[in-house]
């Protein structure tokens, strides 16, 4: 696909600082679009699964009205975020490094992890600009109730209480150097999606949502947080000072957390399929991949 086309879809706007001229823009990228940053030159990068095929997914760039292939060979990009001067790609069970010129070289393997990997699915940048955190969601299929599309099982139902716990945070370094950053084995955190890294002045506490339960959990000293929850399917996430940014693939939601008062409020709503967002500061708005609808929403925040 060399252009994109502008659109403009029905979609629910549901922040009071929002008016009707700042409705957020929507614009087609192609068939299963992941996550999404700024990277070389400032410009965006997304990740595309494409179809079934092994190695038919890409990472495209977007250049004025143009989408331009940038990388291909991959299998089922998710996760990417902008580090060191490399793109860095969750592949389920791969790690690639991307560089200026497109070329791919693998971080991290499945036999590279110090415990067996399943889904690596979504990444942040670490503070120090030579690492990543990545969520190692586990298999994703236990979750679903083969009942409904895109359902989940009840919370409360006897399918839950059954679910491994099996799900955690990595962090690696730019060398392929790999560490837990929040392990396995707490009910909290049994299926980690996404995950982001708090602001450098609370000392950049990593963060992750839990995609089963909606949680949004921290860990620190050996202790496992629910700072708040209510979110079910959560895949994208981002943390500032004051608020945390949620986005829901299951249910095509947006939601903004008071990380004070912990009031929950849903921001956009009416996508197929929220994935794994941009927080784009410098422009005051999130990147919003809709994977099944195959877009990237521009949507404005205070």
């Amino acid at each position: 696909m060399s252009r994109f086309i502008l659109t403009c879809l029905a979609l629910s706007v549901v922040s009071s600082g929002l008016l009707a001229a700042d409705a957020p823009k929507t614009i087609k990228v192609g068939e299963n679009p992941e996550s999404v940053c700024r990277g070389f030159g400032g410009k965006l990068y997304v990740t595309m699964i494409n179809g079934e095929e092994p190695g038919d997914g890409t990472i495209v760039t977007l250049d004025g009205d143009k989408v331009t292939v940038f990388a291909k060979g991959l299998n089922a990009p998710k996760g990417i975020a902008f580090v060191g001067d490399y793109l860095v790609v969750c592949d389920e069970t791969t790690l690639w490094k991307v560089d200026k010129d497109g070329k791919t070289a693998k971080l991290a393997e499945m036999k590279s992890f110090p415990q067996p990997i399943e889904f690596l699915n979504d990444i942040a940048a670490g503070p120090d600009g030579a690492s990543v955190y990545i969520s190692e969601m586990s298999n994703p299929g236990a979750m679903f109730d083969p009942a409904g599309e895109r359902k989940l099982w009840d919370l409360d139902g006897d399918k839950a209480k059954e679910l491994p716990k099996k799900g955690c945070i990595y962090k690696v370094t730019l060398k392929g150097e790999i560490s837990v950053a929040i392990p396995a084995g707490n009910v909290a955190l049994r299926f980690p999606n996404g995950v982001a890294v708090g602001p450098k002045e609370e000392g950049s506490h990593v963060y992750a949502g839990d995609f089963f339960a909606g949680h949004i959990v921290t860990y620190e000293n050996g202790k496992y947080e629910i700072l708040t929850t209510g979110m079910r399917g959560i895949d994208g996430l981002t943390v500032t000072k004051d608020t945390f940014y949620a986005s829901s693939w299951t249910q095509g939601k947006v939601w903004k957390v008071d990380r004070k008062t912990r009031e929950v409020n849903v921001i956009l709503e009416g996508l197929k399929s929220a994935a794994d967002f941009y927080y784009d500061a410098d422009h005051k708005q999130l990147i919003v991949p809709d994977m099944l609808g195959g877009t990237l929403t521009f949507l404005p925040i205070e």
